[in-house]
């Protein structure tokens, strides 16, 4: 399904070329005949999600005399498809001269227990970083040992040997994998946890529960998830229209290292009203948007789950009573929080090569997912109460599903997407000015243009 461009005959010093997006079932998206200009930078397209596709190829043919669309890979310098069809070897043997939309190590990021593990590091070494009131109490759970029938572990301070494992009970093999969080869970009776696989699609498995029971039987029901995260649930999240959500904003990270968060954020709801002491619909909690699609009966369509962040300022003039310029003022520092958090974020993972490794010839969007709560702490000069918001990350998520967006939203994807273009492909300066720069690397030059893959 990649798309390119094919070229005709050549006249004199005059270049034409006719071309044929490569569709499985679609067809072609246009019929144009733009110029060939051959110092075009060529560029091979392969994306499996039809909704990203033709927002890509529609942002490519704006600047069809800058960028050629190519069928083959090879003959591209500008690779953009799914991360498992790129050319890594070629990409990172080319000394630059070639670029993917992906990189390749970014693991770090991706699995939830890494992030977890990186950040509580990261934060342990600077007790006055952001990332203190932004990253939810989380604990990393680990259950290879209590279904893989062979495995040694230790318990109560023995190690047991692979027959010995083979005579505990299944509950007995969990109860020791889960000890950690049987224990934190104790210390705080009637206490509200979110439990997580460590890399999830689209909601999957997630669940809200308050007792160490539950909890085991989740993990028991899952026995191919073998690492999941347990994190302390924010029980007072901010609303919108009395539903939860959480707010999905999309970061450029491009080569070793830049990162633009893109600012027209998006606010993602349930699809029914919320009440922390009920956990029974899990709907009410969970506000991805595929499960609220997938799985609610009061959801027909994404655009019923898919609003903007700016939206949430009438929102507040009406539950909160508050004047549009508060209410503005609210929106604006969610939106800045979000901007210092995420570059807090990857300030603390640049340095984790073996989990994280952002080379120059490399760039990549990426989908992070942020909660608000609302601090009543603070006051005014008068002594009245200010509301003052606090942006919580929930994930970073590679290879985001822009599809979810829907079609009301559809132009926050075209120009995130045309931003891309521009900065991270053509590097013509022109930087959108819904693109805040957030955290930039001193010394770009230092990434490993040389870096290669190993066999085995």
């Amino acid at each position: 399904m990649a798309w390119a461009w094919k070229t005709s005959a050549i006249e004199n010093t005059r270049f034409e070329i006719k071309y044929t997006p490569y569709f499985s079932s679609i067809g072609p998206v246009s019929t144009a005949c733009p110029t060939y200009d051959p110092r075009a930078t060529r560029i091979w397209v392969k994306i499996e999600c039809d909704y990203t596709r033709r927002i890509l190829v529609k942002a490519i043919t704006k600047r069809q005399s800058r960028l050629c669309g190519v069928k083959n890979q090879k003959d591209a310098s500008i690779l953009w498809a799914d991360y498992e069809d790129l050319d890594f070897d070629r990409v990172l043997a080319s000394g630059g001269k070639i670029k993917a939309n992906s990189y390749l190590v970014r693991k770090g990021l991706a699995r939830k227990a890494q992030l977890a593990y990186h950040l509580r590091k990261y934060m342990a070494k600077r007790p006055r970083s952001i990332l203190h009131g932004a990253i939810p109490e989380t604990l990393v759970i680990e259950t290879w040992e209590a279904f893989e029938e062979g495995m040694s572990f230790g318990a109560l301070g023995a190690t047991f040997d692979g027959n010995l494992t083979a005579t505990l009970s299944l509950r007995d093999r969990l109860d020791w994998c889960l000890r950690d969080a049987r224990e934190r869970i104790a210390r705080s009776p009637g206490s509200t946890w979110i439990l997580k696989p460590s890399v999830t699609n689209k909601g999957a498995e997630i669940t809200v529960l308050k007792d160490y029971q539950s909890m085991r039987d989740i993990v028991r029901t899952w026995p191919d998830v073998r690492e999941w995260v347990l994190q302390a649930y924010i029980v007072t999240p901010l609303l919108y229209r009395r539903r939860k959500f959480h707010l999905r904003c999309y970061v450029l990270a491009v080569g070793n290292l830049s990162v633009y968060v893109w600012r027209q954020i998006l606010l993602l709801t349930s699809t029914v009203e919320y009440d922390s002491e009920d956990l029974c619909n899990q709907l009410a909690h969970v506000t991805n948007t595929a499960r609220q699609v997938e799985d609610g009966e009061m959801c027909p369509a994404v655009e019923d789950c898919v609003f903007s962040l700016d939206d949430l300022v009438d929102d507040l003039r009406t539950k909160q009573h508050l004047s549009l310029e508060q209410a503005g003022g609210i929106v604006s520092d969610i939106r800045g929080g979000i901007e210092n958090v995420t570059g807090e974020l990857f300030k603390a993972l640049h340095g984790e090569r073996t989990v994280f490794a952002p080379v120059p010839q490399c760039f990549e969007l990426l989908g992070l997912d942020f909660l608000v709560s609302m601090d009543h702490t603070s006051s005014n000069e008068s002594g009245l109460p200010v509301l003052t918001p606090q942006v919580h990350l929930l994930e970073v998520n590679p290879g985001p599903d822009f599809k979810q967006t829907g079609p009301r939203l559809k132009s926050v994807i075209e120009g995130l997407v045309e931003a891309t273009l521009d900065v991270a492909v053509l590097e013509d300066g022109e930087i959108s000015k819904d693109l805040a720069l957030v955290y930039q690397s001193l010394h770009p030059e230092n990434g490993e243009v040389g870096m290669r893959l190993l066999e085995g």
